[in-house]
């Protein structure tokens, strides 16, 4: 929370923070803005959501669109889950969405990580496994007496030196070992002497749910991103393997009808390496005329 409060004084921006909706999590959600905020709320939904519901009605300034909702998301990754935790973000966006048509109608847009794919996109998951099965012989990724295959975490010692050494050298910055999924054991065996190929990337990708983002297809969300780029892949995640595009700017039409922008910083179109070591995905911008 202190980077954050730094980062907002750095930038002359007013912060907002929401806590988390499970108690025992540490993962905030925040929203920065130079424009005047006029009301903001954070919806905790326990037992429902992992992290919560940030919401900022912001005062553009514009004379067509003078105020706009921000919807701040983080839904839950749960990639270890028997269900791959698209059970689990389909419960978490429908609580959002419930919240939202409890509230007056606003041009708004929902944004952050989604964790999930959108119909249409394809994912990189031959690389990303032949990835993870590099880490996993170089004895960075271990399984836990649950039979999750996890990261190796640095600790303080002398040999937790040793270990961050190790993941630097094999091209991952340790502060990012948080964005490394945490995989069933059995996965493991399965991705070994797995070719990279798109042929099997595509027939993988059919084995993933897609419900989250077909949701919000249906209530109307536009997808900024894909809107401005009809083709591009756009991919998001992880920084240290790209393989899927998780992260949105979603707008409800009227707002959707002015945007005149969408990139991901790092991305082959706005190259920047140090997106790269300050998250384990790359962010996405849209940018509207109001």
């Amino acid at each position: 929370m202190d980077r954050i409060r730094d980062l907002a004084a750095d930038l002359g921006m007013e912060m907002f923070l929401g806590k988390p909706s499970d108690p025992d999590s540490p993962m905030h959600t925040a929203i920065l803005s130079r424009l005047p905020v006029r009301a903001w709320r954070n919806r905790r939904h326990h037992g429902r959501m992992l992290r919560s519901h940030l919401h900022c009605e912001v005062e553009t300034g514009g004379h067509e669109l003078p105020v706009i909702g921000v919807h701040c998301l983080h839904l839950a990754a749960r990639f270890g889950d028997r269900n791959k935790g698209e059970a689990r973000r389909i419960r978490e966006i429908s609580a959002v969405l419930t919240d939202i048509a409890g509230e007056p109608a606003l041009p708004h847009m929902l944004i952050g990580d989604f964790n999930a794919l959108s119909p249409g996109d394809d994912i990189l998951a031959t690389s990303f496994f032949r990835r993870m099965n590099d880490l996993r012989r170089a004895g960075l990724l271990v399984a836990g007496r649950s039979g999750i295959l996890a990261p190796l975490a640095p600790d303080d010692s002398a040999s937790g030196d040793d270990v961050a050494d190790r993941w630097r050298r094999a091209g991952v910055d340790p502060r990012l070992l948080g964005g490394i999924p945490a995989l069933p054991r059995v996965v493991a065996p399965l991705t070994v002497g797995l070719p990279v190929s798109r042929a099997m990337d595509r027939f993988l990708g059919r084995m993933i749910e897609r419900w989250t983002v077909e949701r919000l297809h249906k209530e109307g969300y536009v997808d900024c991103y894909r809107h401005i780029h009809p083709r591009a892949r756009g991919l998001t995640c992880a920084t240290w393997q790209l393989s899927a595009r998780v992260d949105y700017v979603f707008a409800t039409r009227d707002l959707a009808a002015h945007v005149v922008g969408a990139d991901v910083v790092g991305g082959r179109t706005w190259p920047d390496p140090d997106a790269a070591v300050a998250s384990d995905h790359y962010p996405v911008v849209a940018e509207f005329s109001v």
